[in-house]
């Protein structure tokens, strides 16, 4: 490796704090398993669907100990049936030849197929039901909204989550004390189809949305409060300039930190080995990492406080008593109870529709030092 690239790696890691931080290496770094990959060998007891809206979320998620398929305000029979039908591409014999072949969830899973796949009817295609697929260390989700009804939901949209919630072994430490370790999350990932039919009535801000990222949850033990990390993969509304400001917002249940996955991020450090958000869907499993180093963590920590201090009626965003914040500053206070990757979706105005596939393989939380 050159001097170039190699001070390129430090500024990189310094750059969400403006100052000279200990941080792991981005190359050359001592490994520890958060949760690594896991390979579902048993689909039958990894696909969950919940369809009505949560008043209080709780963290960890689901009381399991296995990745699992999370499907979430897509109709109360979307996991109901187990297909045989392959999703993984359109048939040869669809009707419109132009697409005939090409990649729709892009995985295709082993025979039979009923054992690893969900969808809302036993005769499914992709033109008349959502499907979803779970085997070893992958995962797909196609949502489709002409095939359930639309609904008013509170702080989010349909959407599915492949993920890991701590719950045994219990939630591990995000940090230990040496101040050079990372949290790394990482997942490969593709979109390799999106499709939107626009509500003709509707204005330039009112469009169907389709939108991946990449998420963390943290609990605070000294206030028991949670927070989420979400990092942006994709969002189709970006096509043209793939990067936004990051921010701080409440969902209803708890405060969360939104960013690109890009050298902008505010609160992570992208890996020199990892692809970037975009706005433009892709075919191919694309590889994701993101650092967040303590410096990173402490800034997030900061930027709720204030978000808090300016919304205290928000849950957990009440001051703890002696902190006189919302959430403690310790870095060390903090961890982690769910990873994941969410795929969301919004049909914009009331006659938009959107059909969406997402793939990821090897999802997994790590401390690099």
């Amino acid at each position: 490796m050159n001097i170039l690239t190699r001070l390129s790696a430090i500024l990189l890691a310094a750059t969400c704090s403006g100052t000279w931080v200990r941080a792991a290496d981005l190359y050359h770094y001592d490994v520890s398993e958060l949760k690594a990959p896991d390979c579902v060998q048993d689909a039958s007891s990894a696909f969950f669907s919940q369809n009505d809206q949560q008043t209080e979320p709780i963290h960890p998620v689901l009381p399991v100990s296995n990745f699992y398929l999370l499907v979430r305000y897509v109709g109360d029979n979307a996991i109901a049936a187990a297909p045989s039908f392959d999703f993984s591409h359109f048939p040869d014999t669809y009707g419109d030849p132009s697409i005939r072949g090409w990649p729709l969830t892009n995985l295709e899973v082993p025979d039979p197929k009923s054992a690893w796949q969900r969808a809302s009817r036993p005769d499914p295609t992709m033109d008349n039901s959502s499907a979803f697929q779970l085997h070893c260390y992958d995962a797909a989700s196609f949502i489709n909204t002409w095939t359930f009804p639309p609904r008013s939901i509170n702080g989010g949209g349909p959407h599915a989550i492949y993920g890991y919630s701590f719950n045994s072994p219990p939630p591990p430490a995000i940090f230990d004390a040496n101040p050079a370790t990372d949290f790394v999350l990482q997942a490969s990932i593709e979109i390799p189809w999106f499709a939107q039919w626009s509500d003709p009535t509707a204005s330039a801000a009112d469009q169907p949305v389709g939108q991946v990222n990449l998420f963390a949850y943290f609990r605070d033990r000294y206030t028991g409060k949670t927070f989420a990390l979400l990092l942006a993969v994709f969002d189709n509304r970006v096509a043209a300039n793939p990067t936004y400001q990051s921010f701080v917002a409440h969902d209803g249940g708890t405060p969360f930190v939104s960013m690109p996955l890009n050298g902008s991020a505010a609160y992570a450090t992208l890996s020199p080995y990892s692809s970037m958000y975009s706005g433009t869907s892709w075919a191919g499993l694309r590889f994701f990492r993101a650092h967040i180093t303590q410096e990173n963590f402490r800034h997030a920590l900061a930027d709720i406080n204030l978000y808090c201090g300016t919304h205290s009626e928000a849950r957990y965003c009440n001051p703890a008593p002696l902190i006189w914040t919302a959430y403690s500053s310790s870095v060390q206070d903090y961890e982690l109870t769910d990873i994941g990757v969410i795929h969301e979706i919004s049909r914009g105005a009331p006659g938009g529709n959107l059909s969406m596939a997402v793939h990821v393989y090897g999802l997994g939380a790590w401390n690099f030092r």
